[in-house]
């Protein structure tokens, strides 16, 4: 009877976490969904009505890991703006880890733009389809704020990524 009530609890699972990573190809490419949670400065948590709890990427930059300099104050700032508020998301793809790529806005300010042009991430060049958001990042470099302040040494983040992996074999 035990066996019969865990082989049924499995399978209820299995099915629910199949349906919840499949959900994100049905994503449309515009809602509105509620924040629910900050991975770090370019990855968060949006809950929707319909679609369920959504993990986002943001799209054509990248921030610096938590664990390098800056990657704390830009997944602070993006609490700060953004945390249990609906935001729009622009959708623009699945990636390979089942993450919606998009670009949040907030009452009409696009978060990803906003955190290049305040030196809290990177154009990711790999990546990036926008002008604009080059502009931004040589605009923050200009100005000297953020990652560009010389306070602290600014390492990309895929090179940081890069070297911890290299450390790990």
């Amino acid at each position: 009877m035990i066996s019969k009530f865990r082989n049924s609890c499995l399978i209820i699972f299995f099915c629910l976490v199949n349906v919840h990573c499949f959900a994100y190809d049905y994503v449309p490419s515009t809602i509105y969904a509620k924040v629910t949670k900050i991975i770090d400065g370019d990855t968060i948590h949006l809950i929707h009505k319909k679609y369920g709890k959504i993990k986002v990427r943001l799209a054509e930059i990248d921030t610096p890991e938590m664990d390098q300099p800056y990657g704390e104050e830009a997944a602070v700032i993006l609490k700060n703006m953004i945390l249990n508020k609906t935001v729009k998301l622009k959708k623009l793809a699945v990636d390979r880890y089942k993450r919606v790529v998009g670009t949040i806005y907030l009452h009409g300010l696009e978060i990803n733009l906003f955190l290049v042009r305040n030196g809290f991430a990177w154009c990711y060049d790999k990546y990036n389809r926008r002008e604009k958001i080059k502009s931004a990042e040589n605009l923050a470099r200009l100005e000297k704020i953020g990652i560009w302040s010389n306070k602290k040494k600014a390492i990309e983040p895929w090179n940081w990524r890069k070297n911890k992996r290299k450390l790990n074999e």
